[in-house]
């Protein structure tokens, strides 16, 4: 039982390591919602980060 436990865990790790990578792989820029007002705008980042 320890073991299924410890093989499900490990999954679930991979499996949401997995989606983040992909995620921002693309290339794609992240747009983000005001939560007050529901604006839509993509964040302006410098090169550092």
């Amino acid at each position: 039982m320890r073991k299924l436990a410890a093989y499900i865990t490990t999954a679930l790790l991979v499996l949401s390591l997995a989606a983040c990578a992909t995620s921002t792989a693309t290339g794609e820029k992240a747009k983000v919602k005001c939560p007050a007002c529901g604006y839509e705008f993509t964040p302006h980042t410098s090169p550092g980060n």
